[in-house]
């Protein structure tokens, strides 16, 4: 899979558990930071306000992170449907892969209700990612296969 996206990032020592990794709240987090960088990215935030939701998240744990290591964080938007998208992450250290995940974002208003992705936003994470005109329901990917 080709990212167009990354981000760097320095896991922090307060980052890790008693058993000496990452804990894995942080994966989220760093997932968070990559997303809010990517939409900064493509001029989709207006200040800190987040015009998606996220719906789910599922994340494969491949090697542990420890304290100290820069790791880059890839993110791309696999499929935008009506109301979501699906987006896709890789979290690596040295060229080593410690996750890979996949999530869902649902599109907002603001009342936080959800709203049909709009076609600004559609045309430039479209255009940035270079994806194909799917229909809007068209199925969505599973989690990145595991190297």
């Amino acid at each position: 899979m080709t990212f167009r996206f990354e981000s760097e990032s320095v896991l922090r020592w307060s980052d890790v558990d008693r058993a000496g990794v990452l804990n894995n709240a942080v994966y989220l987090t760093l997932l968070e930071e990559a997303r809010f960088a990517y939409f900064g990215e493509l001029g989709l935030l207006e200040g800190d306000d987040f015009p998606f939701l996220l719906g789910e998240t599922c994340v494969r744990f491949l090697r542990p992170g420890r304290a100290g290591m820069r790791v880059v964080i890839r993110a791309r938007t696999l499929r935008i449907g009506t109301k979501s998208l699906e987006m896709a992450y890789e979290i690596e250290h040295g060229g080593e892969p410690l996750a890979s995940a996949v999530a869902t974002l649902v599109w907002v208003g603001r009342a936080g209700t959800s709203c049909a992705v709009p076609a600004a936003a559609r045309a430039a994470i479209a255009t940035f990612e270079d994806l194909s005109d799917e229909p809007a329901g068209a199925p969505g990917r599973s989690l990145p296969a595991s190297p």
